[in-house]
């Protein structure tokens, strides 16, 4: 079996473990799938020590964690797979740190501004997040997808029938046929020109963006069972006959979550951010000093 290596992303991606909380129920579920997919029955508990660099302590919760942010491809591997090279990326990260901390790093002035400036993105962060979480719930996303679902729906669909001829004249004798009586399936097996006509002119279900403009908008006007005045469009005359109209299931909820999610979470942000810029003084100056304008910020910018 080929040796799984995380080394190119994994700093980067357990750069950023400690900043994320786990919830007890989505730790006892970890430890659920390592009992699972791991060759021995086992639930490790977040606190156990898995391994001791220098006297610190090394935890499950660690690994568990690093596994959470590995790249795409290694992610959906059980944690049993990838826990020995986890484990050793781990323990090479922390003697880097002990080192680092060793060499007094921790109060190096380049090293504070960058901490600082990592806090400060980290509270901008938590801050909306928390904002977004507060308005984007479950039930308010599934209000959203029904209240979505209700006023639109799936597109429509129509399945028609057509005899397609060269000429008017011939679409006018076809209609007076039909007004007489005539069946439609037999006149399209006899007069149509089109592949459909084998079939009677059936062409099956379609959405009105499948059709050309001329052809679509008569078919979609008409109730099922009703034939149309000939239609002329660019392959020739048509005689058209609804035999049914049916929506189209839309997307589900579990389908349609992470847009209706990130359409939320846009439109809360920019609140959020309009409501402090109309409870905060802004100013905003040029290059050269000079006071510039404050464009609208948030949903004003709207």
């Amino acid at each position: 079996m080929r040796k799984i290596s995380f080394a190119p992303l994994m700093l980067l991606a357990l750069a950023a473990i400690t900043l994320v909380q786990v919830s007890p129920t989505q730790a006892q579920n970890i430890g659920v799938k390592l009992k699972q997919d791991a060759p021995t029955t086992v639930v490790v508990p977040d606190d156990q020590v898995v391994a001791v660099v220098g006297g610190s302590e090394i935890l499950f919760r660690d690994v568990r964690l690093a596994h959470q942010y590995l790249p795409e491809q290694y992610r959906g591997l059980a944690i049993g797979k990838v826990y020995d090279p986890l484990l050793l990326q781990l323990v090479e990260r922390r003697l880097v740190l002990l080192a680092a901390k060793a060499d007094n790093l921790g109060n190096d002035p380049k090293v504070l501004a960058q901490v600082e400036q990592a806090r400060d993105r980290i509270l901008e962060q938590v801050y909306l997040t928390r904002k977004i979480n507060a308005i984007a719930t479950p039930k308010a996303m599934k209000e959203a997808y029904y209240a979505e679902k209700d006023g639109t729906g799936g597109p429509e669909e129509v399945r028609a029938s057509h005899i397609l001829v060269e000429t008017q004249e011939e679409a006018d004798a076809i209609v007076a046929a039909l007004d007489k009586g005539g069946d439609f399936v037999a006149l399209a097996k006899e007069k149509s020109k089109g592949p459909s006509g084998a079939k009677g002119g059936d062409l099956g279900y379609f959405t009105k963006d499948k059709m050309v403009p001329e052809f679509a908008n008569a078919a979609f006007a008409l109730k099922v069972g009703d034939v149309s005045a000939p239609v002329k469009t660019g392959f020739g005359w048509h005689v058209i006959k609804v035999v049914d109209r049916r929506k189209i299931k839309g997307p589900t909820f579990a389908e349609r979550a992470p847009e209706i999610r990130q359409a939320m979470s846009q439109a809360i942000a920019e609140q959020v951010l309009a409501d402090l810029s109309k409870a905060t003084k802004v100013e905003m100056f040029k290059l050269d000093g000079t006071p510039g304008p404050t464009p609208p910020i948030g949903t004003q910018a709207k």
